[in-house]
């Protein structure tokens, strides 16, 4: 998508004008391959910015000041930037690729996609007002992100940390329980360049060659003694793969999903169910316009709030504050 049709669809999906400044943020989250340029690299060089923000800045002032497009609104400083058509500044749809509320018709999870995005602000508010989760789960789980970068033992420690903390291994006879660390090591080593070249993908750019990619490494992981792998393995890659794959649960995210908490241990079926849950819910929920500028505002607000942590860690909180605003009537 050029420059320009990324701007017009940044601002259709916004309700209110924006900043340049908030324009230039969006663009840094949700499309990197247009933040850090040759261009901007080089106008940097040869001191014409200070730094790639501004060069990426200095480009949205130059194409709303140019482009007729483009209603500026200078009565504020900043000024604010919205839509024009036929003189008048105005909201209207900009066609694109991604699919939108009214054409999610006929896909798994079709509902509950359309639920999370007309309550994107109520479900969150209620998951942080509820103040469930913290101490070690939260800690260990920014840890786990913080050196993803490096999947050596230090992080995969991290990892392994952040799944008992998030209960996957219970003391005594009864619940779930993890291999030992070792095990899980080992099962990883095999798995190091594939995870390197999977921690490229992007949700919006999941290829089947990507997606082949993500099943191997998914039907590698060692890290539960039960027989299910979906739960833990999925909330092993969220750690190392956050922008493809999300952690799922059966208590929040299959019952919102699929009303109960079954799954079918095998394998192959496994698999089917991840993906299907990634392919059909939470990319068309991250693909939303208006849900990524919300979501990315948020996860900005690290301090506020700590447990967005990446797109598809938002969408989790917004599945769990729907069950909790649910017990909550």
């Amino acid at each position: 998508m050029k420059f320009l049709e990324v701007v017009k669809t940044i601002l259709y999906s916004n309700p209110e004008p924006m900043t340049p400044q908030e324009i230039r943020d969006f663009i840094k989250i949700n499309y990197p391959n247009l933040y850090g340029t040759p261009t901007h690299i080089r106008n940097v060089d040869l001191g014409h910015y200070k730094d790639i923000d501004h060069a990426l800045l200095a480009q949205i002032y130059t194409l709303v000041g140019t482009n007729d497009s483009f209603f500026c609104d200078k009565s504020y400083k900043p000024m604010k930037i919205s839509l024009m058509e036929i003189g008048r500044p105005i909201k209207h749809e900009i066609k694109s690729k991604r699919r939108s509320v009214r054409d999610l018709e006929g896909i798994q999870y079709e509902e509950q996609v359309k639920d999370i995005l007309t309550n994107t602000e109520k479900y969150h508010q209620v998951y942080y007002e509820a103040e469930t989760f913290r101490g070690p789960s939260l800690y260990f789980h920014h840890r786990a992100l913080e050196t993803r970068d490096k999947p050596n033992v230090a992080h995969l420690e991290y990892v392994y940390a952040t799944l008992s903390a998030w209960g996957m291994h219970r003391m005594g006879k009864g619940g779930s329980k993890m291999q030992p660390f070792d095990t899980f090591c080992q099962s990883i080593e095999p798995l190091l360049d594939s995870i390197t070249r999977a921690q490229s993908f992007h949700f919006k750019e999941m290829t089947d060659k990507n997606w082949s990619v993500l099943k191997k490494i998914f039907q590698g992981i060692i890290v539960m003694a039960s027989g299910t792998m979906l739960v833990g393995n999925s909330k092993v890659l969220h750690h190392i793969l956050p922008n493809i794959v999300p952690p799922i649960d059966r208590e929040y995210t299959l019952w919102y999903l699929r009303g109960n908490t079954n799954i079918k241990n095998e394998m192959d079926s496994e698999w089917r169910l991840m993906k299907g849950i990634i392919l059909d819910f939470f990319i068309p929920v991250a693909s939303n316009e208006g849900f990524l500028y919300k979501a990315t505002k948020w996860i900005e607000k690290k301090a506020e709030f700590p447990w967005d942590t990446s797109i598809l860690k938002v969408i989790d909180n917004l599945v769990i504050g729907s069950k909790k605003a649910t017990n909550e009537l």
